[in-house]
């Protein structure tokens, strides 16, 4: 009888460790936390050295931040290494100590009283999956229907006319992070990488900010579809440019004051800054105070941030940079902002 009730008890103990919902977790397996960057007032980034699943990212249960500092919500990047953590507002320049399961001491984060964020695509940025960029490549005749090739791993400007359009997508973000005033950005700047550019001659490539919503392309050297953006036609074929390639050159429309941004014409007259290109291999910086300008508005306006046209002003030479779909997301577009963190 002792030992029927032994079989018994063994079995009843097995069927309950194979079926409890114990979850059971390795250490060795678990990804460490990398670096906890505090974005805003309301907003922290978290980094680890693998993927997470969202389950166990997003339960607030498993962060805890000191002192006094309340967990809304958590959000898992789309990369599933980062964790966007949103929170009660904190102090700038105040140290608070967040910790997790697996790092019993924990670490200090503080906010500083001014930031720096990335937008793009890629491990390297702060956040990304919001970038789009495209070529608008120019037949010889400069008539027949053309190329939109945003699925190519480069960019291109010429002396034919082709122009690549780059947009950042910010809206998602700056709302996550509780940035809404425009006056809290202080300065934006677009880098890009030259991959070819046979020359050693200076050329000089300009920025135009786009006024109305394009396609990316979903082609290389394929013909265009019917509703896509190319040099001869914005939005679809029956839509021509003001002037190509993509310039506005209506009267009234010269890029000097808001209500000429508000996506009724297709690309501002306005140059709003130029680069002088020598040589490959090699990030270029874009900057203006318009382009800082520009990137307020965005702030203000999200549904009007079409991004930038860039073309060849000054050169005989065509300039290839690198895109989204380059292999080396380091060679990637990079949109980087400096901001308040505080209003």
């Amino acid at each position: 009888m002792k030992i029927y009730f032994s079989v018994i008890n063994r079995l009843t103990i097995f069927l309950s460790l194979l079926f409890s919902p114990v979850l059971v977790v390795n250490a060795a397996d678990t990804p460490e936390l990398l670096k906890a960057t505090p974005l805003s007032q309301t907003a922290i980034q978290l980094q680890f050295d693998g993927e997470l699943q969202a389950e166990t990212a997003e339960d607030l249960d498993n962060y805890r931040i000191a002192p006094d500092v309340q967990l809304e919500y958590a959000l898992l990047d789309q990369r599933l290494n980062r964790v966007l953590l949103l929170t009660s507002p904190l102090e700038i320049d105040k140290a608070y100590r967040l910790t997790l399961p697996n790092i019993q001491t924990g670490i200090v984060v503080t906010l500083p009283s001014v930031n720096e964020i990335t937008f793009g695509a890629g491990e390297s940025v702060t956040f990304s999956g919001g970038l789009q960029d495209t070529t608008l490549h120019v037949n010889e005749d400069r008539k027949t229907r053309n190329n939109n090739a945003g699925a190519e791993p480069t960019l291109l400007c010429n002396p034919a006319g082709s122009v690549f359009f780059v947009a950042f997508d910010l809206f998602d973000a700056f709302e996550d992070m509780g940035i809404r005033e425009p006056t809290q950005v202080l300065e934006a700047t677009i880098t890009l990488h030259v991959e070819q550019c046979e020359t050693d001659a200076v050329q000089t490539v300009l920025f135009r900010r786009v006024l109305l919503p394009w396609k990316e392309g979903r082609g290389t050297s394929t013909r265009a579809e019917d509703n896509e953006l190319t040099y001869n036609s914005a939005l679809h074929r029956n839509l021509p440019w003001n002037k190509r390639p993509a310039q506005a050159m209506l009267a009234g429309i010269d890029g000097d004051t808001e209500s000429d941004y508000n996506g009724s014409e297709d690309v501002a007259h306005r140059i709003d800054g130029t680069v002088e290109i020598q040589g490959a291999g090699k990030r270029y910086t874009f900057k203006s105070e318009l382009l800082t300008d520009a990137v307020r508005f965005w702030v203000a306006n999200p549904d009007y941030n079409y991004g930038y046209l860039f073309a060849l002003q000054d050169g005989n030479t065509p300039i290839v940079f690198s895109s989204k779909e380059a292999t080396d997301e380091s060679l990637r577009p990079v949109l980087t902002i400096r901001y308040r963190t505080g209003n």
